[in-house]
């Protein structure tokens, strides 16, 4: 009878669960070049393991992107960003060199935005 019932909840389980789906995940990041403040937006995938930069409209896909529960690491032509998941920190580093601290906060679709996939 128990190993009934167990079958039955197994089975149960597996009808009604779906498989994982992707979230993109819009970020409103700053930080400060040289005096002056600089704003961008960012989205990346977890699941994909896809990050990109919002610019004019059209999204600009990073490169060597890694993504865990902890941090985000990824390349751009100009610049590598790493932002700290736990904290919303966020480090830009220019490939010119240097380090430019900021702060990245989640963030809604922001306008004029294309659609992610």
């Amino acid at each position: 009878m128990r190993l009934a019932e167990v079958l039955a909840t197994v089975t149960l389980l597996v009808l009604l669960s779906q498989p994982a789906l992707a979230e993109p995940r819009w970020l409103a990041c700053k930080f400060n070049a040289g005096g002056k403040e600089q704003n961008f937006h960012i989205v990346f995938d977890d699941m994909r393991g896809t990050a990109a930069l919002l610019d004019g409209g059209s999204l600009v896909e990073g490169t060597s992107t890694s993504i865990n529960f902890q941090s985000m690491r990824t390349r751009f032509p100009q610049f590598n960003i790493t932002y700290n998941r736990n904290d919303g920190a966020l480090a830009v580093s220019p490939v010119t060199g240097g380090l430019m601290n900021g702060e990245c906060r989640r963030s809604p679709l922001p306008p004029g935005a294309p659609a992610v996939q």
